[in-house]
This record gives structure tokens, C-alpha cells and sequence, in this order.
């Protein structure tokens, strides 16, 4: 049971520290007060919680998308290379 105390406490103490990070950055970028920011966090963390779906589905768009942008650049380069064109059109 001590160990697993333990354990919480670590990582109650690290996400506490990421949020006060966190807070810190927006005070900095916002030109606010700390204490102005901290307290609105909860408010900030449910949002962020809320949208982590949307933002999740964003970025597997983004890595798909690139994903196709590099498989068709790796297929010109090998139809190329078939051909015997270097990287400027020229033989």
C-alpha cells in the first residue's frame, strides 16, 4: 500500500508541475497575471479534454495526408530513376 501512495503522490506531484508549466507559458504569452490563469486551468484542462477527439482525428488526417505526399515524391523518384532523369529533369 506504501508503494502505491507513493506512486499517486509522484504523479499527482508531475501532472500539478505540468499545469503549473503550462499556466506559466499562457501568463507569459498573454501578458496576464500567473494567478489570473491558474485559476481559470480546470476550465481550460475540460476543454481541452473535450476537443482531444477532434484534435486526435486532426493529426491522423495530417500524417495520412503526408503521408500520400511522400509515397507519390518516392514514386516520381523511382519512375525517374527507370528513366534515367536526375533530380533537375535532365538525363
Amino acid at each position: 500500500m506504501n508503494r502505491a501512495a507513493t506512486l499517486l503522490g509522484v504523479a499527482v506531484a508531475g501532472a500539478a508541475t505540468l499545469v503549473y508549466e503550462r499556466a506559466r507559458r499562457i501568463a507569459d504569452e498573454e501578458s496576464r497575471p500567473l494567478s489570473e490563469v491558474l485559476a481559470e486551468m480546470p476550465g481550460r484542462l475540460r476543454s481541452d479534454l473535450g476537443s482531444i477527439g477532434d484534435d486526435l482525428r486532426e493529426a491522423a488526417d495530417e500524417g495520412r495526408m503526408a503521408s500520400d505526399r511522400r509515397k507519390q515524391e518516392i514514386d516520381e523518384d523511382m519512375q525517374a530513376a527507370r528513366w534515367g532523369i536526375d533530380d533537375e529533369g535532365e538525363e
